[in-house]
């Protein structure tokens, strides 16, 4: 089906797929990060540590959990 569908379709869909998948990450990181910080003792940060996230990406993550 590729080689049919021209090729500045498929860009599209693949950068489609690639900003959904960055989505759909956000949201399930942000969902773990609640259930961290509603079952234990730690701070945000602490829960953070858990998970390995980037000190880069935390204020996103700290923003997502203030629109919660």
């Amino acid at each position: 089906m590729t080689e049919v569908m021209p090729q500045f379709i498929q860009v599209k869909l693949d950068r489609a797929k690639k900003e959904t998948t960055k989505e759909t990450t956000k949201k399930v990181t942000r969902d773990y990060l609640l259930n961290i910080l509603n079952t234990t003792n730690l701070t945000l940060d602490g829960a953070m540590d858990l998970l390995g996230i980037p000190e880069a990406d935390r204020p996103m993550y700290k923003d997502l959990l203030k629109k919660k």
